[in-house]
């Protein structure tokens, strides 16, 4: 699966992706996606997304 950022046009059509739950079954979380050409792609995660999603791994309880 292709990745794609939030805003980034659409390889189809040219539409903005938006942030939409996944559907599918082997990919949890979010993913960009196209409402116009029902399109799903995978989120580019930036360097900081990593790092907060590290920090948010092993947070205090």
């Amino acid at each position: 699966m292709l990745e794609k950022s939030i805003g980034e046009p659409c390889p189809t059509c040219q539409t903005p992706l938006q942030r939409r739950r996944s559907t599918f079954r082997t990919v949890v979380g979010d993913v960009a996606f196209c409402a116009r050409c029902c399109s799903s792609f995978e989120l580019k995660l930036d360097e900081d997304d990593r790092a907060l999603a590290l920090a948010a791994e092993f947070a205090p309880v």
